[in-house]
C-alpha cells in the first residue's frame, strides 16, 4: 500500500468519527422529543486490499446510521392507545351523567319524588285543607321541573358528545393527511435502497399512527416502498396515492354519524376516542335518558289512572291530574307518513318504544325497540289503523320495503309534562261524591303507589326504579374510571418498554461523545503523521 493509503485510512476514520459525533449530538438534542427513536452509528471495516500477498485494511467503510425500533412494542402501543382512547371517552361521558343524577348532593330526582308523595300524604291527612292542596301542586310542578332540568342537561351532554364526534373526525383527517405526506417523503428518500434511510420521517409517521390509534381503531400495513395504507370500516383512509377524508352527517335521530365517502362506517368504529363517544352516546340514550323518561311517564300514568276515579271537593271526577300521555312518532320513509298516533287505552299502555317495520309494501311488523321482541304484524292498508298495546297509529301513503316508523310514548313525555289541575278543588282525594267532605281514600291510593309494585317498571316501586338508574350509572362510571386507570397504566408500561429500546440515555451518549471525540483526535494524528512522512519524502 502506498503512503497515500495512509491518508485514505486517516480520512475514513476522520469522516466516520465525524458522522458518529453528529449522530450522538442529535440523540442528545432530542432526548426529550416525544416519539424520537435513538440512532446509532454502526462502523464497518472497509474492504481490505492485497499487498504482497497480504490483506491490509483500508480503514472504516460505509457508516450505517441505525434506528433503534421494536415493531412488536410499537404494535402493542397502537392497540393500547385504542383501548385508552375509548376508556377516556367513556369515563368522561359517564362521569358527566353521574353528576346529573348526583343523589349524594340532592341534585337528582330522588328528593323531589319523595316530596311529591309526601304532599299527597299531607292531602290525605287533611283532604279539605287548601294549604295542603296548594302545596301539592307546587311540589308536583317542582318534580316536573327537576325532571325537565335533568333531561335538558342530558340532552346538552349528548349535544356535546355529537360535537366531540365532529371534532374527532376533523382531527383524524388532519392526522391522515400528515401520514400521507410523510408516506411520500419516505418513499422518495428510500427509493431503490435496501436499508431504511428515512428514519426521522418514520419517527414522525409512527407518532401520527400512535395519535390516530387514540382516536379510532384501524388496520394498516406497509408496502415495499415504505408507504403505509390505513383502513377503517372496510374503507381506505390512506393509501399509496393520498389520504381520504371522513365526514359526519346528522341523521333523523340527531346522531352525528361517520361517513367514508357515501358509506356510513359508524357501526364499524368500536375503539379509540371516537368509538368511546359512540358507545357512551348509545349508553346514555338507551339507558339513562330512556329510563328517566319511563319513570316520569309511569308516575303520570299511574297517578292519572287513580285520580280519574276520584272526586274533587266540588264533586268533579274523571279528571287527569297530569296532562295525558301522548304518542310521538318519527318517520324513516320517503313515501309513507304517520297521520295520527294516540293512546287508545291507557291501562294497556306498557310505556315501551316500538318500531313499525315494512318487510314489503303490503305487510308490516311491530317490534319492541328495547327487547327486539315481535309485538304484532299484519297486512298494511293505507289509512288503516295499526293497534298494539294501548296505542293506535295511522300510516298513510305508500311505505316501501325497508321503511320503518318509530312509535314512542316517551320521547317528549318530560318536555311536555304539565299539571292538568289548576283549581285545587279539582284535586280528587275522595273516592265518592257521597262522602264529601273528609274522604281521603283516593289520596291514600296515590300515596300507596309509592310503595306499590309497578308493572311498567319491572315490578319495582318508583323509588326502587330510580335508585336502579342511579346505581347503574354509578357502576358504569366507576367501571369506566377503573378501566381508564388500567389502560393508562398499561400504556405507561409499554411506553417505558419503548424507551428502554428507543429512548436516549444521556449517560450512554456522554460516553459515546468522549469515545468518538478520541477517535476523531486520533484520526487527526494519523493524518498528521502521514503528512510529515510525505513531507520528509519530498524533501529527500
Amino acid at each position: 500500500m502506498s503512503l497515500s493509503g495512509l491518508f485514505d485510512i486517516g480520512k475514513s476514520a476522520l469522516f466516520a468519527s465525524q458522522t458518529a459525533l453528529n449522530v450522538v449530538s442529535n440523540n442528545i438534542a432530542n432526548v426529550n422529543t416525544p416519539g424520537y427513536s435513538r440512532h446509532e452509528a454502526i462502523l464497518e471495516v472497509a474492504n481490505p486490499v492485497q499487498v504482497n500477498g497480504q490483506f491490509i485494511g483500508r480503514g472504516v467503510g460505509d457508516v450505517e446510521v441505525r434506528r433503534h425500533f421494536d415493531k412488536f412494542i410499537f404494535l402493542q402501543i397502537i392497540g393500547q392507545n385504542q383501548s385508552y382512547g375509548k376508556s377516556y371517552s367513556l369515563e368522561r361521558g359517564l362521569s358527566h351523567i353521574e353528576q346529573i343524577f348526583n343523589e349524594a348532593q340532592n341534585l337528582g330526582l330522588g328528593s323531589s319524588l319523595k316530596e311529591y308523595f309526601n304532599a299527597w300524604q299531607e292531602v290525605a291527612g287533611n283532604p279539605d285543607g287548601e294549604p295542603q292542596r296548594t302545596s301539592l301542586l307546587h311540589r308536583t310542578r317542582a318534580l316536573l321541573q327537576r325532571s325537565q332540568q335533568m333531561e335538558h342537561d342530558i340532552n346538552n351532554a349528548l349535544k356535546g358528545i355529537n360535537d366531540d364526534i365532529g371534532n374527532a373526525v376533523n382531527d383524524i383527517n388532519d392526522i391522515t393527511a400528515m401520514i400521507s405526506s410523510l408516506n411520500e417523503k419516505i418513499s422518495q428518500l428510500e427509493a431503490g435502497l435496501t436499508t431504511e434511510q428515512a428514519s426521522y420521517f418514520r419517527d414522525q409517521r409512527d407518532s401520527h399512527l400512535t395519535a390516530l390509534a387514540e382516536y379510532m381503531d384501524y388496520t394498516w400495513y406497509e408496502d415495499k416502498n415504505g408507504r403505509v395504507s390505513i383502513f377503517a370500516g372496510g374503507r381506505t383512509l390512506v393509501n399509496e396515492m393520498a389520504a381520504y377524508t371522513l365526514t359526519t352527517v346528522v341523521d333523523l335521530d340527531g346522531h352525528r354519524n361517520v361517513y367514508a365517502g357515501q358509506d356510513d362506517i359508524t357501526s364499524a368504529i368500536s375503539r379509540g376516542r371516537l368509538g368511546g363517544l359512540l358507545a357512551v352516546r348509545g349508553e346514555i340514550e338507551t339507558n339513562s335518558l330512556h329510563d328517566l323518561r319511563k319513570l316520569t311517564a309511569s308516575i303520570i300514568k299511574e297517578t292519572n289512572m287513580v285520580h280519574r276515579t276520584g272526586y274533587g271537593l266540588d264533586g268533579s271526577t274523571d279528571r287527569d291530574f297530569f296532562s295525558g300521555l301522548q304518542v310521538y312518532t318519527r318517520e324513516y320513509s320517503s313515501s309513507g307518513y304517520v297521520t295520527s298516533a294516540s293512546v287508545s287505552d291507557v291501562t294497556s299502555l306498557t310505556l315501551n318504544e316500538y318500531d313499525i317495520q315494512f318487510d314489503s309494501a303490503a305487510t308490516y311488523e311491530v317490534y319492541n325497540r328495547q327487547s327486539g321482541a315481535l309485538v304484532t304484524s299484519g297486512a298494511f292498508t293505507a289509512g288503516g289503523t295499526i293497534s298494539f298495546e294501548g296505542i293506535d297509529v295511522v300510516i298513510d301513503g305508500a311505505p316501501a320495503a325497508g321503511d320503518s316508523f318509530l312509535v314512542s310514548p316517551l320521547m317528549g313525555v318530560i318536555e311536555d309534562a304539565a299539571v292538568a289541575i289548576t283549581d285545587t278543588n279539582h284535586i280528587a282525594a275522595a273516592s265518592s261524591d257521597l262522602t264529601l267532605p273528609g274522604d281521603n281514600r283516593k289520596a291514600l291510593e296515590i300515596v300507596d303507589l309509592n310503595q306499590g309494585s309497578i308493572a311498567d317498571l319491572g315490578g319495582g316501586t318508583f323509588s326502587e326504579y330510580y335508585q336502579g338508574i342511579v346505581t347503574d350509572i354509578g357502576i358504569m362510571s366507576r367501571a369506566a374510571s377503573d378501566s381508564l386507570t388500567y389502560d393508562d397504566n398499561l400504556r405507561f408500561e409499554l411506553e417505558t418498554k419503548r424507551e428502554a429500546v428507543s429512548g436516549v440515555s444521556l449517560d450512554e451518549e456522554a460516553a459515546n461523545l468522549v469515545r468518538f471525540q478520541r477517535m476523531y483526535e486520533a484520526a487527526g494524528r494519523v493524518l498528521k503523521v502521514a503528512d510529515d512522512l510525505m513531507e520528509m519524502i519530498i524533501n529527500l
